[in-house]
């Protein structure tokens, strides 16, 4: 099938701040003199840690940026990240309008997210409402969408000191599938006392500024912002922008093998570098540099180079020049990643490649050959890599073009319009998981929904992964982490997976809003009570929300994609968008589905700050896993098919608290469009919120008027489970596709199937269902689910 090659994605604007300087000039100035950022720390004190450096902004003051209310409003992560995007933005020469702002959207990421403002209050036990609002990790993104007044899809990617670049994958792929037309995509973090001490016990600090490569082991800490304005090179073409570079892919990775360090020979990496140079396209003898995560610990940097000389061989590698730019400007975190490519596009303007500053003696296994060290090197680049790691096991990696050196447009723009490329796969559901309030299950959870009694008690099943299978537990493992793996590996056996044969073919998508809170609770409160120096070496990994995916991959060995994220509401259908279009697009052959939820005490003060110890429902926990694969492939390997997955909807409303008719209509219009279906062919809807479905709300109203021609159930499964932030939307996924498998397996078959048909006497019969969630703050994603074929 001759399809029209995907649209080609496009640099158009870059903004950043950092300790080199407020915007991209001084940054740049900065870098052509050789200048570091890395200096004493003056944000908070260091005499009890073995290193008193940092890379933070100078002379930051926001009241040269932010209104008095804004400042209330916004922490340092959210401001930072602001002041990036409007330089972004204005470099691109877009304003936001009513025309474009429903398909300009916002991938975000973070490491820390609004850690400082629990900082600030010193305690997790007695926290006020207006500063800890700012504290969820899904919040600087939103505030970022809502500061410009975007609409399209907006995401939080929160995988640790990857996050930005994952953010940045993230919204190439949202204009490569049509979901978006611009992206404003990157990250932001800022220096935080408690991740500062976090990293002093784990004695990855350098005492003085870090030379990744060199002699001199450790890291030193870094705070700031960067994004890229993202749009197709036809459009930019149109309206004659500068363009800075070409994304032409990108890959993700797992290396399942260790909370903090990295998988010794570097096969992490090597297989992120891998799925990009495939998903773009083209040769690893095309690579001319290569922009490292480089860190400086003795761990990261030999793993790194060894996976990279594996990959490109010997001969090849010393070829290709590379260098780690956190010399400059520190290790930003959940930044870094943004920080280091736009620093890298800035170089190649100028004809140069970013260097490895305070560079003396190679570390074993470097060759200072093809090492960019203590100087710009003037240099050619046309093909580059910008690669990241992370806490957790995370890998990104991202192949640009140069478009400095414009040969692309005119050398291969005829070539790549030319491809035959095969159509888009479609994708089944194979397997589900689920840990609940009433137990666990591999398979079905309609008998949790049809048995009344057990709705109406409710009573809480505690799920221990240690007894259900001990080779899968860890000592003091978090609540989070054990429904969330046992959640998986149920969805694993139902789909009949294999791992060993299958590591790096299945993609694991994790949602999650909070992480484990009851882990940031002990470790938060030992900082708080006794100092910085009692900071514990075994909570510290569990801060980072990526640590429960790291460890689901870690303990079941998935080595593929890997992501988590946080959206503040349908994480899990969020993640389960991400997913469906991995295989949609042939780069993963299966895609494992999850997210999950905890309760705590430092949890309940989460919900009072958000406004959700008010709501209809009681507040849940819990894990769903489902698992997707490409639907003619599971035929052939005679897989039961629950259903098939035709298409999805997303975007954003920024209405806090509340939903707009028109975004909600847009979303649930959008899966409809995306999947072929006509309005009329529904037959019911799950509808995840924490309004309740008989209230009157924006929401409601969006399904009436969608709808209105047909009088079809609208459920809410809320209070059967509670309200689980991230997973609930997977459990009215996993609903209904388990809803509309037995539904087939009564038309087809005769078969009585009492579960099923207690919902068919509710009227949820149809070829199709739709299943809708939202956000806190009016993030919406919706699906079309269909039977599937038998």
């Amino acid at each position: 099938m001759k399809l029209k090659p995907k649209k080609r994605v496009v640099v158009t604007g870059i903004g950043i701040i950092c300790s080199l300087g407020a915007d991209k000039s001084q940054v740049l100035a900065k870098m052509k003199k050789n200048e570091t950022g890395i200096g004493s720390m003056t944000r908070f004190e260091t005499d009890k840690f073995i290193s008193r450096i940092g890379a933070e902004v100078k002379d930051y003051h926001p009241e040269n940026y932010f209104s008095v209310e804004e400042q209330e409003l916004y922490d340092y992560c959210s401001q930072f990240g602001i002041i990036a995007a409007k330089e972004a933005m204005a470099d691109s020469g877009i304003a936001i309008n009513s025309e474009n702002a429903a398909r300009f959207g916002v991938a975000f990421g973070t490491c820390n997210g609004g850690i400082n403002s629990l900082e600030e209050q010193a305690t997790v036990t007695e926290l006020d409402v207006k500063r800890t609002s700012r504290y969820p990790f899904f919040q600087q993104g939103d505030n970022i969408a809502m500061y410009f007044g975007m609409q399209g899809p907006v995401n939080t990617l929160n995988t640790a000191c990857a996050a930005s670049g994952n953010a940045i994958g993230y919204a190439y792929d949202m204009i490569t599938t049509g979901y978006a037309d611009k992206m404003l995509a990157g990250g932001s973090d800022s220096m935080s006392s408690s991740v500062y001490a976090g990293f002093n016990v784990l004695q990855a600090l350098n005492t003085v500024p870090c030379s990744p490569y060199n002699n001199k082991f450790g890291l030193s800490l870094g705070e700031g912002a960067a994004f890229v304005v993202l749009e197709s090179l036809e459009s930019a073409l149109a309206r004659n922008a500068t363009i800075y570079s070409e994304i032409c892919g990108y890959g993700l990775s797992s290396d399942a093998y260790h909370e903090t360090a990295p998988e010794p020979e570097g096969k992490g990496i090597q297989l992120a570098v891998e799925f990009a140079l495939s998903n773009a396209g083209i040769s690893k003898d095309q690579i001319d540099y290569i922009n490292t995560h480089g860190t400086g610990t003795k761990a990261n940097d030999s793993a790194e180079l060894y996976g990279l000389r594996q990959l490109f061989g010997e001969e090849r590698f010393n070829q290709i020049l590379i260098s780690s730019s956190k010399a400059y400007f520190g290790h930003n975190l959940g930044a870094a990643a943004s920080i280091e490519y736009v620093t890298t596009l800035l170089a190649l303007q100028e004809g140069l490649l970013p260097a490895t500053l305070h560079f003396e003696t190679p570390r074993e296994g470097v060759n200072p050959i093809n090492l960019v060290v203590n100087e710009m090197r003037e240099s050619g680049v046309r093909y580059f890599l910008c690669n990241n790691s992370a806490f957790g096991g995370h890998n990104c990696s991202i192949v640009s073009y140069n478009w400095a050196d414009r040969g692309r447009i005119t050398e291969e723009l005829h070539e790549l319009n030319e491809l035959n490329t095969e159509g888009p796969k479609r994708v089944a559901v194979v397997g589900l998981g689920t840990v609940s309030r009433f137990g666990h299950r591999s398979g079905s959870i309609l008998p949790w929904l049809t048995e009344e009694e057990m709705a109406v008690t409710a009573a809480e099943t505690t799920f221990s992964l240690k007894e259900y299978n001990k080779e899968l537990y860890e000592r003091r493992m978090n609540s989070l982490s054990q429904y969330s793996i046992g959640a998986a590996h149920l969805a694993l056996q139902d789909a009949d997976l294999s791992i060993n044969e299958n590591s790096c073919d299945i993609g694991l998508f994790y949602g999650t809003s909070r992480g484990s809170l009851e882990s940031a609770q002990k470790y938060l409160s030992a900082i708080f009570e006794k100092g910085p120096e009692h900071a514990s070496g075994v909570y510290f990994p569990d801060m980072v929300l990526n640590s429960t995916a790291g460890k689901i991959a870690k303990k079941l060995g998935l080595r593929g994609y890997g992501t988590s994220m946080s959206t503040g509401g349908n994480d899990g259908l969020n993640s389960a968008l991400y997913g469906y279009e991995t295989i949609r697009a042939g780069i993963q052959t299966y895609s494992l589905i999850g997210a999950g939820d905890e309760r705590s005490l430092f949890s309940k003060q989460v919900d009072t700050a958000l406004g959700l110890d008010n709501i209809l429902y009681e507040m849940g926990e819990g894990s769903a896993f489902l698992v997707f694969m490409d639907l003619e492939q599971a035929k052939l390997a005679g897989k039961k098919v629950y259903a098939e997955l035709k298409g999805f909807g997303t975007a954003f409303s920024g209405v806090k608290g509340g939903s707009d008719v028109n975004v909600v209509k847009r979303v649930i219009e959008m899966a409809l469009a995306r999947s072929g279906v006509e309005a009329s062919s529904i037959g019911f809807v799950l509808f995840n919120s924490f309004l309740g479905t008989d209230e009157h709300s924006a929401e409601r109203e969006a399904l009436d008027e969608v709808f209105s021609d047909n009088d079809l159930p609208v459920v809410c499964l809320n209070d059967r489970f509670g309200y689980c932030e991230s997973a609930g939307s997977l459990f009215h996924l996993s609903a209904a596709v388990d809803i509309l498998h037995a539904n087939k397996q009564i038309s087809d078959n005769g078969l009585d199937v009492a579960a099923a048909a207690a919902f068919v006497s509710k009227g949820m019969q149809g070829n199709y269902g739709l299943v809708v969630s939202s956000s806190i703050n009016g993030n919406y994603t919706a699906v079309v689910v269909a039977p599937g074929e038998q």
